[in-house]
């Protein structure tokens, strides 16, 4: 079958030469990639005007504006038991690598004065599949940012006292990559102080098979848990179906990189933004989803801050059903 998307691959890294507050830049390749994609995408075509797809429908059909059999990696997203879970179909691998680091060098390796191999990053990705796109973005960041010793060490206790160690001795600060529930149960066992400079950036997933924690709950226990300031606790948020991610600042504020927008919108119909500080559904655009659908509609409750946005859980069921209505056809209340 021939490939829909060839047309398209002169943009591939435009999105990445995009820079803050050129609005008239981004606009116009926002433009040029969705118009591509209400083309070439089947489900996109179908909603009709509403610019973002809901995040479900990932679990639902393939999501994708190319044949699905020339996709470089499928990312699926984590679950438990029965549930479904979502499909992402990425047809270029390296511009999912692209996104990843120049992300994370805008976010992390610019705002504490690093190089290139500076931190030994350290990840503990509990209960993460191998095609979970945590873990995929974590590989490519010790692949291409770590220092000698970067590495997974999930349940080895001993390795990770040993890496700890090693970097201290060579003066290397420690990136510590980690999923909420597995660094709190890590630091119920002890502390674990890292060497001057480490930075521990948490990853989601509030809910623990115990309890759920409120975010400025946990950054308190991985301070002193990990003995790093405040400044050096950051959250990341990204999802299986995007291609970038979003990190905190310095006040607790997501950021977007020049190639994402974001919007809160009220989670009645999906479509309606909110005035600033309200609370309603996080809608995102992420230029770098060229082959999929640049603008989603995710699940997660927010509020805009500062030109930034907050994270405050997920949507209930009954919410995500009226969002989701722009699947179905159905509009809320029939």
């Amino acid at each position: 079958m021939t490939d829909p998307a060839i047309h398209i691959e002169g943009i591939e890294q435009k999105p990445f030469h995009l820079t803050p507050g050129d609005d008239a830049a981004f606009e116009s390749l926002a433009s040029t990639i969705m118009t591509f994609q209400s083309e070439a995408n089947p489900v996109y075509r179908r909603l009709e005007g509403f610019t973002y797809l809901p995040v479900e429908a990932f679990k639902m059909t393939p999501i994708a504006a190319f044949d699905t059999a020339l996709a470089e990696r499928v990312f699926v997203s984590s679950g438990t038991g029965s549930q479904v879970r979502s499909r992402h179909y990425v047809r270029k691998v390296s511009l999912y690598e692209r996104s990843v680091l120049a992300g994370y060098d805008l976010a992390i390796t610019q705002r504490f004065g690093w190089s290139d191999r500076d931190p030994v990053i350290l990840a503990h990705l509990p209960a993460y599949a191998e095609e979970s796109s945590l873990v995929y973005m974590v590989l490519t960041l010790i692949n291409r940012r770590g220092a000698p010793g970067s590495g997974f060490f999930l349940d080895d206790r001993e390795g990770l006292a040993s890496a700890i160690e090693g970097a201290r001795e060579r003066s290397h600060p420690i990136l510590l990559f980690g999923a909420a529930f597995g660094l709190l149960d890590l630091l119920e066992e002890r502390e674990w102080p890292l060497p001057p400079g480490s930075v521990v950036i948490e990853t989601g997933g509030m809910k623990t098979h115990r309890r759920e924690v409120k975010r400025s709950a946990l950054h308190h226990v991985l301070r002193k848990g990990f003995a790093v300031p405040a400044s050096h606790v950051v959250s990341e948020y990204g999802m299986c179906e995007l291609m970038s991610q979003c990190y905190t600042d310095e006040k607790g504020i997501f950021r977007t990189p020049p190639w994402m927008r974001f919007e809160v919108l009220d989670p009645v119909d999906g479509a309606t933004p909110l005035p600033v500080g309200e609370e309603g559904v996080l809608a995102l655009l992420d230029l770098a989803n060229i082959y999929t659908v640049s603008a989603i509609l995710t699940a997660d409750r927010a509020r805009e801050v500062d030109g930034g946005f907050t994270i405050h859980g997920r949507l209930s069921s009954s919410e995500l059903r009226g969002c989701n209505f722009l699947i179905d056809g159905s509009p809320p209340g029939t």
